[in-house]
Parts: structure tokens; C-alpha cells; sequence
């Protein structure tokens, strides 16, 4: 792709291709969202009208558009691989929001499909482009810990927040705590350490519809067989939990925030008393605009992603072990 701008059309409107989407691209160069589509084109018109953007309509009208090269897809998981396939074929490139897809078989799909298009797809882990998971990474690679011991993850968000009516709670949208917050740890164990294995899962399943978790706890196994311990919750207390603590031989690490590091991200690293290493996102940096400014990049380079499809159908697999380990079936 050249240096031209590149165009960017919206599957649905979704509120959060606001704040991933169209507020970061008013703030950078070479990209500009010029097209919105949803199931009721009404709807896009009002939410185009809003945001700024210059045309609207229903799904067809944004594969269709000459000017769009780009699809970002917020839709439910369970219908993001039927979109992102017909907008490769379209000619798009496409960005899907995490987890990437249902599961780990219609994940692929989408990777297969960018493939056969000579397009490139890509799932929506944000986090991964901020600054501060780049320090995260570099310190877990860094042999600063010693050997790893334990790793655990607790994503856990407030009770107050997924209430009755929300898609996460709707199995048929591919709801559960797991789907949404627990795909993060598994992204970022298989980016620190590699590929997790699944040994058992607990579900606390939502009364409203028993497909659903409300909270998970799973345990997995890293290579070099190190114990990692993942907490997904819908149900957490008042203030939450983006946390991921390791502890190690030589030192123990403290992460917070790391889900959305520009909501006060902080890195602990410490060997009984001594401080070693302590540490702030930097204020300002945006992960959502950190993704945005990458995708810019590589579509015009060809240079690799971390947020390619193809790594993320390893994620979508994990997350289906978790859920037939506590007893439900993959979305």
C-alpha cells in the first residue's frame, strides 16, 4: 500500500468504534474513517452524522465502497467471521474486534480467507501497542525475575458494570467473562511465554443463560511447565482487576491496569524490600491510538504484526479449551 491516506469503514455501531476508531484517526495522519454501515442504516446515518463521518448506510454499502480500505468490525463474535470473510473477499483489509471470532475453527476461517485474498487481517488487542506492555514484555524476557514460578492473572471487572440486557451476558452474541477479559491473559502468556496448555477451568455460570460465565477461574500450564492461574469475572468487586502478578526466584512482578494501560498502568518489580524496578504508563499514551498508528504502518510497509489473525486463531483455540475444561461448549 502507499503513503496515500488510507480509508477506514465501521461494521456497526458499536459505541466502542468511537473511542478505538474514529477519535484516534482524528488525531492522526495517512488514515481517515470515511464510511459507517449497520443492519439499520438509520442508525448509521445518526452515529455517522454525530462522528463526522461523510457517508453511511448498511454493511453492503462499506464492503462496497471504493474508498474504504480498511473494515474494523465491533460486531458480536459470533457473527465477526462471516463479516470480516465478506469484506476480505470485498478486497478490504480488516481489523476484528478481540477476541477475533466465536472460536478457534471460525477464527481460522478468517485467516484462510485473508490469505486466499492477498489481504491481511487483524484482531483488536490494543494493549499490545501501548508503550507500557512493550516494557512488560521486555522485563518478563529480561531474566529479571529468575526462574518463573507462578504466574497469575486476575481480570476481573466490577459487579456493577455488566448488568441483565448487555451482549455479554447473551450467549447467542458469544457472551462470557472468558470471551471478553480472559482472552487477554491468554494473548499475553502466549506473547511472554508461548503456547499455554489447559488443565482445569470452574465456571460460574450466569442464571439468565447458563452458556454464559459469569466468572472463571482456569488453570493453565506454561512451557517449562510453570502453573499460570487466570481469573475472568464479570462479578468482581467495586474497583476491579486488570492485575497479572509472576513470581520468580529472584524477584516478583506486579502489573496493573494491563488491559487498558492508559487508565494508570503501573510495574512493580521487587526482591524481598528492594524496589527494583517501579514504574507508570507514560500519561497521554493511548492504546487505541498506539493500534491505529501501527495498522497505518504495517499496511504500507508489509512488515509483521503481533495483532495478525493468524496468531490470534492460537488464542481463540486456548480459550475453547478453557471453556470444554469447565464443562461448556465453545461459541
Amino acid at each position: 500500500m502507499t503513503d496515500r491516506t488510507i480509508g477506514m469503514g465501521i461494521l456497526g455501531a458499536a459505541g466502542i468504534a468511537e473511542r478505538a476508531i474514529v477519535e484516534p484517526a482524528r488525531e492522526l495522519d495517512g488514515v481517515r474513517v470515511v464510511a459507517i454501515g449497520a443492519r439499520d442504516p438509520e442508525r448509521a446515518r445518526d452515529l455517522a452524522e454525530r462522528l463526522g463521518v461523510p457517508e453511511s448506510g448498511d454493511y453492503d454499502m462499506v464492503l462496497n465502497d471504493p474508498h474504504v480500505d480498511l473494515v474494523y468490525i465491533p460486531l458480536p463474535s459470533t457473527v465477526q467471521a462471516h463479516w470480516a470473510v465478506r469484506a476480505l473477499q470485498a478486497g478490504k483489509h480488516v481489523l476484528c474486534e478481540k477476541p477475533l471470532s466465536a472460536n478457534g475453527t471460525t477464527a481460522a476461517e478468517i485467516a484462510d480467507a485473508a490469505d486466499a485474498a492477498g489481504r491481511r487481517a487483524f484482531v483488536g488487542f490494543h494493549y499490545r501497542l501501548h508503550g507500557f506492555t512493550r516494557r512488560l514484555l521486555e522485563v518478563l524476557a529480561s531474566g529479571e525475575l529468575g526462574d518463573v514460578q507462578r504466574v497469575e492473572f486476575d481480570y476481573s471487572i466490577p459487579h456493577f458494570v455488566v448488568q441483565p440486557g448487555n451482549i455479554r451476558l447473551d450467549g447467542d452474541l458469544g457472551g462470557g467473562s472468558f470471551m471478553d477479559v480472559g482472552c487477554y491473559a491468554v494473548d499475553l502468556m502466549r506473547a511472554a511465554w508461548g503456547d499455554p496448555g489447559v488443565i482445569s477451568a470452574d465456571a460460574t455460570l450466569y442464571e439468565g443463560d447458563p452458556r454464559v460465565d459469569l466468572q472463571t477461574d482456569a488453570v493453565l500450564v506454561l512451557p517449562g511447565g510453570i502453573p499460570a492461574h487466570v481469573r475472568s469475572s464479570f462479578i468482581g468487586d467495586d474497583g476491579g482487576s486488570m492485575s497479572l502478578r509472576v513470581t520468580g526466584s529472584a524477584a516478583h512482578l506486579e502489573a496493573t491496569s494491563v488491559i487498558v494501560p492508559q487508565w494508570g498502568a503501573e510495574l512493580r518489580v521487587t526482591a524481598g524490600d528492594r524496589v527494583l524496578i517501579g514504574e507508570k504508563a507514560a500519561d497521554g499514551e493511548n492504546s487505541y491510538g498506539r493500534q491505529l498508528e501501527h495498522l497505518i504502518a504495517v499496511l504500507r510497509d508489509g512488515s509483521p504484526s503481533p495483532l495478525e489473525a493468524a496468531l490470534g486463531v492460537g488464542t481463540m483455540r486456548v480459550v475453547d479449551e478453557v471453556y470444554r475444561a469447565a464443562g461448556l461448549q465453545p461459541r
